[in-house]
């Protein structure tokens, strides 16, 4: 029963278009929630999980080998901003603050400088580097 009624809060926060924060002890059955709720409402999901060696460049950009070489591609967070998928961040509490700091002024300002000269940003001004974060984008940060 009590994970049928946090289900319900996260599905009401969620089609009100908020992000989540889930906080708990370890092994309480955060990501199986948000997966479940992500499952019930069939939304693409993208997984990044932080550590204390998560810089704000592997925000935006993640290696990749490629027919044995590295090419540096969009990172989970920059794929769901632009297709409009969630994100699901988990270990939030084991980052760096100035990677938090960042995940959180995307969330409330709407703009995030990549490393490529391009912003990511809530509404297009005319400006040609600019990335319009899809209006379905979403997170969901997971924290011990």
């Amino acid at each position: 029963r009590r994970v049928h009624g946090l289900l319900e809060q996260m599905l009401r926060s969620f089609s009100n278009k908020q992000h989540l924060l889930l906080i708990g002890n370890q092994g309480v059955g955060k990501n199986k929630l948000a997966d479940r709720m992500l499952q019930l409402l069939r939304c693409e999901r993208e997984y990044m999980q932080l550590h204390r060696d998560t810089t704000v460049g592997t925000l935006t950009l993640a290696p990749t080998l490629r027919d044995g070489t590295i090419v540096w591609e969009d990172s989970a967070l920059v794929r769901a901003c632009k297709f409009g998928r969630v994100l699901v961040v988990d270990e939030a509490d084991k980052a760096p603050m100035e990677v938090t700091c960042i995940l959180k002024a995307l969330v409330e300002d709407g703009d995030l400088a990549l490393a490529n000269g391009c912003n990511l940003v809530r509404r297009k001004s005319g400006n040609g580097n600019a990335i319009e974060i899809h209006p379905d984008f979403r997170l969901i940060v997971l924290a011990n």
